[in-house]
């Protein structure tokens, strides 16, 4: 296991920050060595919250296209040059920095090698990337529904950190996350936004 990896992913990081302000680019610059993983699970952390962060859910989605497609093809990380340039708030630079050092240290105490032929098995690579790929297609729609970001964002953040730490039994979690994700995207193409909304608001009552 590479000890500390969220921890190192997050330094690496914040020595960015405090020399510049933060585009794209500069972004997977201070993930370099690190590769797709990393890159997948700083993108789609912003997103695991019920506080959504408007307009990023769209650029950070084809990023996480581009990368979940370049794991399935087994090739290096790469972006296109218009993302490259887009520049990154503070604001949300810092809230990705804050969040990875919440979840570095329970993360890191949870996740350890296990099952990791699983993370590493050529074949099934390139299923976690189509997987990821597809599940950031759902993550990029401008959808003006409660949840539907972090519904899709969180499978794709528990198997970016399985594969940065080879845990398998992370990995089986983030598929089974991924079902929910699934069956609520389906209904909102089947029957529209106003019957998912209502369901919403069915649910809601059970919480009041």
């Amino acid at each position: 296991m590479r000890l500390g990896a969220i921890s190192a992913v997050a330094d690496r990081l914040e020595k960015t920050l405090n020399q510049r302000g933060l585009t794209v680019s500069q972004l997977v610059f201070a993930l370099e060595g690190k590769g797709h993983a990393a890159i997948m699970a700083v993108l789609s952390l912003p997103f695991c919250f019920p506080i959504q962060i408007p307009g990023l859910s769209t650029p950070f989605g084809v990023i996480l296209i581009f990368s979940g497609l370049r794991i399935a093809f087994g090739q290096e990380p790469w972006l296109p040059g218009w993302l490259m340039v887009r520049d990154i708030p503070d604001g949300t630079a810092h809230g990705l920095l804050r969040g990875l050092r919440w979840i570095a240290t329970p993360a890191e105490k949870v996740l350890h090698p296990r099952l990791v032929g699983l993370c590493r098995n050529p074949t099934l690579h390139r299923i976690h990337g189509l997987l990821i790929a597809f599940l950031a297609i759902l993550l990029a729609l401008p959808l003006p529904v409660p949840f539907s970001n972090l519904l899709a964002a969180v499978p794709i953040l528990l198997i970016s950190l399985a594969l940065l730490e080879d845990d398998g039994v992370f990995l089986i979690s983030g598929y089974l996350a991924a079902v929910p994700c699934v069956v609520f995207f389906g209904a909102l193409f089947l029957y529209g936004p106003k019957a998912v909304m209502g369901l919403w608001t069915w649910i809601s009552h059970f919480w009041a």
